[in-house]
């Protein structure tokens, strides 16, 4: 999971952010893509925002195998 690096300038969420931009840059069909919580520490719709974005790219996009770990229960109904 993603730390702060609060003597660089950089919250938590801000690595969060820039880890799973690496991850969504770089992978593949073939990728197998593990997120947990993300998007958490941000306001519900933020959060719900960010999760539902990443969640519809890997699968409209990317097409890779994932395991997405959220506490946004509202986003099971939108990908059953």
């Amino acid at each position: 999971g993603a730390n702060d690096r609060i003597m660089q300038g950089q919250s938590t969420f801000m690595v969060e952010l820039q880890e799973t931009g690496n991850i969504l840059a770089h992978a593949t069909p073939r990728s197998l893509v593990i997120l947990d919580e993300l998007g958490r520490g941000t306001s519900t719709f933020d959060g719900t925002a960010i999760a539902y974005s990443v969640i519809k790219y890997l699968l409209d996009q990317v097409k890779c195998m994932s395991l997405f770990s959220t506490h946004y229960h509202k986003l099971l109904d939108e990908f059953k």
